[in-house]
């Protein structure tokens, strides 16, 4: 299945796009402050992002504003965890929606061609995820 392009804002206003990503493998993960599930994920990404050859896999974060109580508070919440990855911002759950997503953490990984690899919710394990990137690596 084609993912569905999108043109979000990051946290300092630079647009992203999905089809600036052409070529490389794509892992989004959607989220939200206020989920405790949210943070251990995103500080567990957050070690792998720095150690990502991000010429080959670009790992994009997508907070769902949508589902924030107060979407002002992302930027210092992301500021004082020290996250280093790019953080994008939904427009309302726009982007949330169109991936059928239906809870937080969800991660989905896109493949170099441009197609849904999977989605996967907050049960599946990081390593899981890992591995079906070794296996998008492989292939590419």
């Amino acid at each position: 299945m084609k993912a569905t392009e999108f043109s979000l804002p990051d946290l300092s206003g630079k647009i992203h796009q999905l089809g600036n990503y052409r070529g490389q493998i794509v892992w989004l993960e959607f989220w939200v402050s206020w989920c405790a599930a949210c943070q251990v994920s995103l500080s567990n990404r957050n070690v792998l992002y720095c150690s990502l050859n991000t010429r080959e896999v670009a790992f994009l974060t997508i907070n769902v504003t949508g589902r924030e109580a107060n979407p002002d508070r992302v930027r210092d919440f992301i500021k004082r965890a020290g996250f280093q990855f790019p953080v994008l911002c939904d427009r309302g759950t726009e982007t949330y929606d169109a991936y059928n997503i239906s809870s937080v953490p969800a991660d989905v990984l896109i493949t170099p061609q441009g197609e849904i690899h999977g989605i996967y919710d907050e049960t599946v394990p990081l390593t899981s995820i890992i591995q079906e990137v070794g296996f998008l690596l492989s292939k590419s």
